[in-house]
């Protein structure tokens, strides 16, 4: 049986074409994949021909088919011989995809460790950004106990708006929000989810940790001026940061975003932070295209008319 995936073949070039559905291996599931969003930093850069961590470099074209597709939500079609913690049926999210073509199609085959396992009160477009939620809370968990902390983050864009979330929902004292785009702050105070700021509007207030959500020397530098205590950089870093000397004698700390394995008590806290915990994933994603007009998709995103884009590969590939 064959599927519809989009494929970019080269620097603003992408198309849609068919391919078989694949076959699962032992220690795989298949995916019907109900609803896939962009993440904007991959999808504007493989679109613009920039390699995402080297903008002196190019992606090596054609992509291999579906990507950068990754934030993706779907039902369990079949699962192989050694997967235990999955049936068919289940509805999942996943929360990486590592090798292999993307998830800009109708299906997909997962790992299973690759996917979590969503209750019934959480929906796919709660659910689709779950990868990028995952990551957003790992980089804030370098932080260690943020009870009692202020804390200023510096972009709002999807990850800053799951960020100033979070960093609520474990405890931080006070939480603000900082951008340089004034209809993002608009959006962000009208939607209700934290205090959001423009950047100079800050005055001379002061915080003991800053999360880095724009990944630009700038926004770090900002951050060097207004924390006391812990800064990471969570965006891929584009741009020199000076460390000044009297920082030195402060005892600030400057690190840059660490991956890590997201174990069971993780996927606990996710999963309550948006069952129970009232975390608004949903507001991140406000345009639906059809991936006929990807590239229309792409450039409201370039533009920041978008936030995220998200698609139905099972009605919007026609």
């Amino acid at each position: 049986m064959s599927m519809k995936t989009l494929h970019i073949t080269g620097p603003g070039q992408a198309e849609i074409i068919e391919t078989e559905i694949p076959a699962i291996r032992d220690h795989e599931v298949l995916v019907e994949i109900e609803m896939v969003a962009t993440c904007p930093r991959w999808d504007m850069n493989m679109m613009a021909g920039r390699d995402m961590f080297d903008y002196a470099k190019s992606p090596e074209y054609p992509l291999p088919p579906g990507w950068p597709g990754h934030e993706a939500a779907g039902i369990v079609r079949a699962v192989g011989s050694g997967v235990t913690g999955l049936r068919v049926g289940d509805r999942v999210a996943a929360l990486e995809h590592i090798g292999g073509n993307g998830a800009y199609a109708q299906y997909l085959n997962y790992r299973e460790h690759e996917l979590i396992k969503l209750p019934d009160n959480v929906s796919f477009l709660q659910a689709v950004s779950f990868e990028l939620l995952k990551c957003v809370m790992i980089g804030l968990s370098q932080f260690g106990d943020l009870r009692g902390k202020s804390m200023v983050v510096s972009g709002l864009g999807p990850a800053g708006m799951l960020a100033i979330q979070v960093a609520k929902i474990w405890g931080a004292s006070e939480v603000v929000g900082i951008d340089i785009n004034a209809e993002r702050v608009r959006h962000v105070r009208e939607l209700g989810i934290g205090d959001a700021a423009l950047t100079e509007e800050l005055g001379d207030r002061r915080f003991d940790l800053g999360y880095d959500c724009v990944g630009a020397a700038p926004s770090v530098q900002n951050l060097l001026r207004i924390v006391d205590r812990h800064i990471v950089i969570f965006g891929v870093l584009k741009g020199t940061v000076q460390y000044e000397e009297g920082l030195w004698f402060t005892g600030l700390k400057l690190e840059s975003y660490r991956y890590r394995e997201f174990g069971p008590r993780d996927r606990e806290l996710l999963l309550d932070a948006v069952a129970n915990k009232g975390l608004n994933t949903t507001c991140i994603q406000t345009h639906q295209i059809p991936f006929t007009r990807y590239a229309e998709a792409v450039e409201k995103l370039r533009t920041q008319e978008a936030i995220k884009v998200y698609f139905y590969p099972g009605r919007d590939f026609e």
